[in-house]
């Protein structure tokens, strides 16, 4: 669920670059260009759940490779078709599409008023922001909740690196 963060953060980074270009340096974003801005804010959060799900794949692959070879050492046997290795390959393909999917939503969300109101870009790009960092939010919370510990410390820590990002982005699209 981590990569959601990615998600968000990816979004609040295009979106506020665009709205930072269009307040600060005085342009004007036409219906075509805020159109153009959610398509590659899309393309960005699937190339990224993309990633983050090969990625993962890789990465678990790897360990179910070694694990499988551990466990044929202690046993002193191929591990080749047992319910061991089908166990691991269901966890290790599980886990990549969680880890896959986990952007998208939050990739998505922050996105929902530039469809809706392209037309008033500002507006839209502001409640965009918005979206994200409560989706942060809650997603520290969260967090917070699984880990047992400070739930709405969780929550603060999130939006922080959200508007140390978001910052970050403004400083960007303003030069």
């Amino acid at each position: 669920m981590i990569r959601a963060f990615d998600g968000a953060l990816t979004i609040v980074a295009i979106v506020l670059a665009a709205l930072a270009a269009a307040v600060l340096l005085g342009a004007v974003m036409t219906l075509d260009q805020v159109i153009l801005l959610v398509r590659a804010s899309l393309s960005a959060g699937m190339g990224l759940a993309i990633s983050s799900g090969w990625g993962a794949y890789e990465a678990e692959r790897v360990e179910q490779k070694k694990e499988i070879q551990h466990l044929e050492q202690h046993m002193q046997r191929p591990m080749d078709g047992c319910m061991v290795e089908s166990a691991l390959k269901f966890a290790t393909g599980w886990a990549s599409f969680i880890h896959g999917i986990s952007p998208l939503p939050a990739a998505i969300l922050p996105l929902i008023p530039l469809v809706l109101f392209p037309a008033d870009f500002i507006m839209a790009a502001a409640i965009s922001v918005i979206i994200a960092m409560i989706f942060l939010f809650i997603l520290g919370v969260w967090m917070g909740r699984i880990s047992k510990t400070n739930m709405l410390f969780g929550g603060l820590r999130m939006v922080i690196i959200g508007l140390i990002t978001a910052l970050i982005c403004v400083l960007i699209g303003a030069h």
